[in-house]
């Protein structure tokens, strides 16, 4: 059975579920996501994963870009980085978030990047700070935006 006869045969729920599950190669994915397309179906692929360290391609040491959050805010922060391609750690969340001595001393949690994302990362934040990426009151799941 071909790849495209095979989520031809699938109902929509399946091939939404395959779709989304990562685990395709590239080519199934690339017929699967055509025969999404052509029943008219929308959904979020999954981000690729790298199967080896090297793989990925070297962006530099990982430096620190902000210091002094709370852990939630370093989380919500790297959460954010990451989707928009900027690989990002969050740092020391555990250690300030258990012991309120350790988080003076330590100064918080911190967030990390690659050396050579650190300028856009650093731009980023003030961009997410100053509220360039609220949603609207009245935004609507699915919408897309002007």
């Amino acid at each position: 059975m071909s790849l495209l006869a095979h989520f031809e045969s699938l109902s929509d729920a399946e091939l939404l579920e395959r779709l989304q599950s990562g685990g395709l190669s590239e080519e199934a994915m690339n017929v699967a996501a055509s025969e999404a397309k052509n029943r008219g179906l929308t959904f979020r692929a999954p981000l690729a994963q790298a199967d080896d360290e090297d793989d990925a391609a070297y962006e530099g040491d990982m430096v620190l870009l902000e210091r002094g959050l709370s852990p939630q805010e370093a989380q919500v922060m790297s959460g954010f980085l990451l989707s928009v391609g900027i690989a990002a750690e969050a740092g020391d969340t555990n250690i300030v978030q258990a012991n309120a001595l350790w988080s003076v001393a330590l100064g918080g949690a911190n967030l990390r990047v690659p050396a050579s994302r650190l300028q856009q990362g650093k731009d980023l934040l003030v961009a997410f700070r100053r509220g360039d990426f609220a949603l609207r009151d009245d935004f609507e799941p699915g919408e897309t935006t002007p």
